[in-house]
């Protein structure tokens, strides 16, 4: 989306206010697809956002989804059962009784304990299912488990009659570089021949987290999204022990699609420092890296005719409106002087940025949150007071 566009789209909306840009998301698709073997699917991690769930399934092979609320927003879109993932920890027995029935079955269900081998063996059973699981392996936290562990929920599945290993998930983290990505698919091909040898297991597909990188701040390193793409290409090329790839992304697919755009509310020079009052805060825009303000995101400015702002530039302050001294979302920032009415617009926060922040602190409203296609607007959630979440509930 052009700047002029995203100049008139800020004095038209309220603000503070998310627009996520799903041409962008669609641009970022097809570039995955053209730099990629035909053969590698991906799978949209919806947790990066979920206000763009129901378009990334027209568009992406796979959904994942982490939790019961994810599968919820799934089924109240109308997203087809069969293309979820339904992954991360806290797998309880209630909650994938409820996916399970739901889906009748359907989808993939990944296994990160022992626990969750007997919660959806014990589902699938009851229910008369045969369901499709993948085997999380761990990278050292909290996630997935152990090769050994790994081989004994294998044997296990094998020996079901209700479940069947399609694969193995595996995923260390995010913003990664090609290098560290090659020497986590050799380990990964080397574990798939120990799995031949040991257990006789072939064919497996691997669900993998690659975790590219994503440039969010002025002064770093533009990393060029095709040059990973291509160098992961060449990668996959030389993976063995697999019978397909699939790839998770979020913040790769859904970082540059976001907007946040936020009023100056207030303006002042404190002991000659300038301090410049959002309506918004860190309660409503995270960026991955951020180091309490000091680092400085792509902002782009509107007065109140919705026109660049131009002239005398100052070194601002940006902070919030939440009482608390670490409101600061970026320090001594270069720009145009500043009145109030003002409108700054934040680029590259279409992943994290609309669920990662502190929403409930001082039961300050949830923004707007647009989508926006072909430059048509649609609001998919109007402002929202947070104060009845933060007071004891009233029966009806």
């Amino acid at each position: 989306m052009d700047r002029e566009a995203l100049r008139k789209i800020c004095r038209q909306i309220g603000s503070p206010s998310y627009v996520f840009d799903l041409d962008a998301v669609r641009e970022r698709t097809e570039l995955i697809r053209s730099r990629l073997d035909h053969k590698t699917e991906f799978c949209y991690a919806m947790k990066a956002n979920p206000f763009i769930a129901l378009f990334m399934s027209t568009v992406a092979d796979r959904l994942e989804v982490c939790s019961p609320g994810e599968y919820e927003i799934c089924l109240a879109e109308g997203i087809d059962p069969g293309m979820i993932v339904v992954s991360g920890v806290n797998k309880t027995k209630e909650s994938m009784e409820r996916i399970v029935t739901a889906a009748a079955g359907r989808g993939v269900y990944t296994i990160e304990s022992m626990q969750h081998y007997e919660i959806l063996e014990s589902c699938a059973r009851k229910h008369g299912f045969a369901l499709q699981v993948d085997i999380r392996l761990s990278s050292g936290n909290q996630f997935g488990v152990d090769r050994t562990v790994w081989k004994q929920i294998a044997r296990n599945v094998m020996s079901s009659d209700v479940l069947t290993l399609r694969g193995l998930h595996y995923y260390s983290g995010t913003q990664k570089k090609i290098s560290k990505i090659a020497k986590e698919l050799k380990a990964l091909s080397d574990f798939a021949e120990e799995l031949r040898e040991e257990l006789g297991i072939e064919g497996l597909e691997l669900e993998y987290g690659p975790g590219l990188q994503v440039s969010y701040f002025e002064g770093e390193e533009e990393i060029s999204p095709m040059e990973q793409l291509d160098a992961l290409k060449e990668l996959l090329r030389e993976l063995e022990g697999f019978r397909g790839v699939v790839l998770e992304m979020g913040r790769f697919l859904a970082s540059m699609c976001g907007y946040y755009m936020t009023e100056v509310v207030d303006v002042k020079c404190t002991e000659g420092e300038y301090f410049a009052i959002l309506d918004g805060g860190i309660h409503q825009i995270n960026y991955f890296g951020q180091m309490m303000g000091m680092k400085h995101p792509f902002i782009d400015t509107t007065d109140t005719n919705g026109r660049e702002l131009a002239g005398e530039s100052v070194k601002y302050n940006l902070c919030g409106s939440l009482c608390t001294t670490n409101d600061v979302l970026t320090r001594q920032i270069e720009l145009p002087r500043l009145s109030v009415g003002d409108r700054l617009i934040f680029a590259r926060c279409g992943a994290y940025s609309v669920t990662e922040g502190m929403a409930l602190f001082l039961s300050r409203e949830l923004p707007q949150v647009y989508l926006c296609e072909k430059q048509q607007l649609e609001l998919v959630r109007p402002m929202m007071r947070t104060d009845i979440w933060n007071s004891k509930m009233k029966g009806e």
